[in-house]
């Protein structure tokens, strides 16, 4: 196999990108892709740049190309053949740590990580092996790089599998102390993460000593493989672990050195690093959490925010046995101050605003998994935090629902005033939607008085005046009426009094209705209908007003003037949610006339059928079964006629869904094709064939004619343990890749354990002829009358499922076939055509002679015999051929290949090598 350059290879690896599953389907086999890209990675004649790109691929992909931990394991093996052969060259350290990246990545996400795996335990030994160069004596700075990424891939190893290096404490603290280079920071990380995974296993276990734990230098720990997830930082608070005085004093010892150096790390490595240390002492409880005192002065005066984060885990983890009142005051000015600040971009403001919403107080009064205030953030303090027309919209929101909270929880002067200022910023964004603002500007609107509606909902006065702004924007804005129905929902779900939406809901209503019907319709009657719908469902609403609007409707599609779908289907909609909400006495006979009129004078017949549905339930059903029957949700049950017209208990909203099914009942199993019996033609009619017949028909065979399609039978079987009659069954097909035309669809009547499984027949129209998987589905409906959805395995169309034979003449004589073979073989020649081409197969026969591999592979296919030379033609779809001409020598076999599309060659020898074995 050749070497590609660099250029093929990146134009190889955009096509991968573009359609990783496609492009591997499109090769002979999955391991040849794979097998190339590990044979040019060790190649010279590629650059760095390129083959680390080739790397990435391993790195995004890994599953994908390296499908069980086999060849996982394999892949992992060649990689590290190919490190171990690169020089210690500086020009080479980017590829020598992407090499180390990938091999531990291939590892753990085949899972074929483990102490059984060669391969692990050489990347292991290298990595210990790397990472014991400590201040570069070996190798020199030019591979410092290296052994960063030798440590940071250790730490991925020990976060993959927590106590992995749970024995080598000893060594990994030696090492981390001797480490002077700027590689100190990942000895550091490396040894905090193995120390807190090896805390955490040893207060899990609840035997062993701390101080053989601090000590130790045995070995790995493999059976931290197998135990993954043992150890859970979420399960701190269940966790407990009493040293004795002098391990905790060693314990301090080892602490107090880690924090003592670690403002040598960046900001990003000290928050975990204090956080890791922070695990640890909480499940000591012996060690006293005044050791994390000295670091909160310079915790407090730095501005990053990974430090102050840092500083809030800490608080949250000891509270106020490390953090004083003085401590959280400052902790808490430092938030406020720094959510404001006008330096600062609008993501770290939003993140400090959720700091103050989540904020963890010394004695908490809640759990602190949801919103709340700390008590002392006071209306004076969080007065600088009130939004302005000039903040983005995330940093308005967040600081409205922010001093919402603040004046809701506080009373007083400051905090009325504050109510006060929230409300008339409020007024000043619905002014801006008067005034033609944007979508952004609306969808602003709404959220704020949204905000000011779940917090404030209670103030009469103040909701009062916000229903008359939104009443006054729909009547200057009708297409605000999404907006409006959305509020309605939420506020209605958050309120505990209902009292503000039913009011707003009036309030819409009577401006509805009241508004004069002009045309044309369809600008304003569509957003009225939608809002007057959604009214309907407010029980605490009287709806005479609303029926009197719909019967004027009504009369207008009576005289011609209206008489859209859309507008009877919005029209419907309101007397289906009357029909489910509101009592029938209330409004039944007036209803009644309603629906009545529709289906006797509305123009569209689909609209006279839903109306005259809607008024049979409405006359032969009780309130409580027309409740059931319009519910929107709910538990199915079977059908039963306990009414004339439908089910007591059935939901009849969700009887018309298509349900997703429990289990897959269906499978496609192949069914193997008739073998063609061969009628002999005796040899009295057999005619010998000249020269112009035989060019004419090898003319006709290689014409462009109508593409040939494929038809592959299949048997439907019932995979249930208890097989139940399935009906009107429509099984869909989609190809995975664009080789094939669409798949047209094909129905089953019924489908019954008591009948024999039908058989289908699929067509298929190939576009290209190269193999292809098929997604199947299925539609069908069960005896209790509900229709299910189920996915079914894929089916697999193999390269040989595509074989034609020849349309050949059957009353030729042999030396003719001979002759029409000869003349297709040299239209094929590869000197004659850019796509026509030529290739040569060999393998041993000693297991099987080569005539009898023909004639149970070939037979269909076989055109002459002469002299154990056999002469194959086989037609592919759309208009493709493939000639063999297989020869016996000395042992083995040789198939010569002739084709007139090259693609098809890795195909071709993918199945050949698959016969012969």
């Amino acid at each position: 196999m050749s070497v590609r350059s660099g250029e093929s290879w990146a134009q190889l690896i955009t096509t991968f990108r573009a359609g990783p599953t496609a492009f591997l389907l499109a090769c002979a086999s999955d391991d040849t892709f794979l097998a190339e890209l590990l044979q040019d990675l060790s190649s010279e004649r590629i650059s760095e740049q390129t083959r680390v790109s080739m790397l990435t691929l391993l790195l995004e992909f890994p599953t994908l190309l390296c499908p069980d931990p086999q060849v996982g394991e394999q892949v992992a093996g060649s990689l590290l053949a190919n490190f171990a052969q690169l020089p210690h060259s500086p020009k080479l350290s980017w590829l020598r740590r992407h090499l180390l990246v990938v091999v531990g990545t291939v590892l753990i996400s085949t899972e074929a990580f483990g102490e059984g795996s060669q391969a692990s335990r050489d990347y292991l030994s290298l990595l210990l092996h790397l990472v014991s160069d400590l201040n570069d004596q070996r190798q020199g700075p030019g591979d410092r790089g290296v052994r960063a990424a030798a440590c940071e891939s250790l730490r991925e190893l020990e976060c993959c599998y927590p106590g992995l290096f749970s024995r080598r404490l000893d060594s990994l603290r030696s090492m981390q102390q001797q480490e002077l280079t700027p590689v100190h920071q990942g000895y550091t990380l490396l040894y905090s993460l193995a120390l807190r995974n090896a805390v955490l296993l040893l207060a899990r276990r609840g035997k062993g000593a701390l101080s053989e734990l601090l000590a130790g230098n045995e070995g790995l720990a493999w059976e931290a493989v197998g135990n993954a997830g043992a150890v859970s930082p979420a399960s701190l608070d269940r966790l407990l672990l009493l040293p004795t005085p002098a391990e905790t004093k060693e314990l301090k010892s080892v602490l107090s050195q880690l924090l003592d150096g670690s403002y040598l790390l960046t900001p990003p490595a000290q928050s975990q690093l204090l956080w890791h240390l922070a695990q640890v002492v909480c499940v000591i409880r012996t060690q006293s959490p005044a050791i994390f005192k000295a670091q909160l002065v310079r915790l407090f005066g730095t501005a990053h925010v990974a430090l102050l984060h840092a500083s809030l885990q800490l608080k949250g983890l000891f509270t106020d046995s490390l953090f004083t009142a003085e401590d959280e005051a400052f902790l808490l000015r430092r938030l406020v101050g720094m959510a404001q600040h006008p330096s600062l971009p609008s993501p770290l403001k939003l993140f400090y605003l959720d700091c103050l919403l989540h904020f963890p107080e010394n004695r908490p009064l809640g759990s602190g998994s949801e919103e709340g205030l700390p008590v002392l953030l006071t209306p004076r303090l969080a007065s600088c935090l009130f939004p302005s027309l000039f903040n983005d919209p995330g940093t308005m929101l967040a600081r409205l629902n922010l001093l919402s909270l603040v004046c809701l929880e506080n009373q007083g002067p400051e905090a009325e005033r504050g109510v006060g200022y929230i409300f008339e910023h409020v007024l000043a964004l619905a002014d801006t939607v008067a005034g033609k603002g944007g979508r952004e500007a609306t969808g602003l609107f709404f959220r704020a008085a949204y905000l000011f509606a779940r917090y404030f909902g209670s103030r009469s006065q103040l909701m009062g005046e916000l229903t008359g702004t939104l009443v006054g924007l729909y009547r200057l804005r009708c297409s605000l009426a999404p907006n409006l129905i959305n509020l309605l929902n939420e506020t209605q779900a958050v309120l505990d009094d209902p009292a503000w939406p039913t009011s707003l809901s009036k309030a819409l209503q009577e401006l509805t209705v009241g508004m004069p019907l002009l045309p044309p319709w369809e600008q304003e009657l569509g957003w009225h209908l939608k809002l007057l719908a959604r009214v309907a469902k407010e029980s605490g609403v009287p709806q005479g007003s609303t029926l009197g609007f719909l019967q004027r409707l009504v009369c207008l599609a009576g005289v011609g003037q209206l008489g859209d779908w859309y507008i009877g289907q919005a029209l419907l909609s309101i007397c289906r949610n009357l029909l489910q909400h509101q009592p029938p006495p209330a409004m039944g006979c007036q209803l009644a006339e309603l629906l009545q009129d529709v289906s006797l004078s509305y123009p569209d017949v689909d609209v006279q059928d839903r109306a005259r549905f809607y008024y049979t339930l409405l006359s032969c059903l009780s309130g409580d079964k027309l409740g059931a029957v319009l519910a929107p949700g709910g538990r199915l049950k079977a059908r039963t006629l306990s009414s004339s017209i439908m089910a007591d208990s059935e939901n009849f909203a969700a009887a018309l869904t298509v349900h997703p099914a429990p289990q897959p009942l269906l499978l496609l199993q192949l069914e193997a094709p008739a073998k063609p019996t061969l009628v002999p033609v005796p040899a009295s009619q057999l005619c010998p064939a000249d020269a112009q017949e035989v060019k004419a028909w090898c003319r006709q065979l290689l014409e462009l004619h109508s593409p040939a399609r494929l038809s592959l039978t299949y048997r439907l079987l019932h995979t249930g343990s208890s097989p139940e009659r399935l009906f009107c069954l429509l099984l869909r097909f989609e190809c995975s890749d664009n080789f094939y035309e669409p798949v047209p669809d094909v129905c089953v009547p019924c489908l019954s354990a008591t009948h024999p499984s039908p058989i289908l027949t699929l067509h298929l129209q190939p576009r290209y002829p190269y193999p292809t998987e098929l997604a199947v589905s299925a539609l069908y409906t069960t005896q209790t009358g509900l229709t299910y959805f189920s996915q079914l395995e894929p089916l697999q169309v193999a390269f040989p499922d595509i074989f034609l034979p020849l349309a050949l003449p059957v009353n030729w004589d042999c030396e003719s076939r001979h002759h029409l073979f000869d003349t297709l073989w040299s239209s094929l020649c590869p000197e004659g055509s850019g796509d026509c081409a030529e290739s040569l197969f060999c393998w041993s026969t000693t297991q099987q002679p080569l005539g009898v591999l023909v004639q149970a592979h070939f037979a269909s296919y076989l055109v002459a015999e002469e002299s154990g030379t056999y002469k194959i033609a086989i037609a592919l779809p759309p208009h493709y051929h493939v000639l063999l001409q297989a020869q016996g020598t000395q042992g083995a076999a040789r198939v010569t290949i002739r084709t007139d599309n090259w693609k098809v060659l890795p195909h071709l020898s993918a199945y050949l090598r698959k016969v012969v074995e």
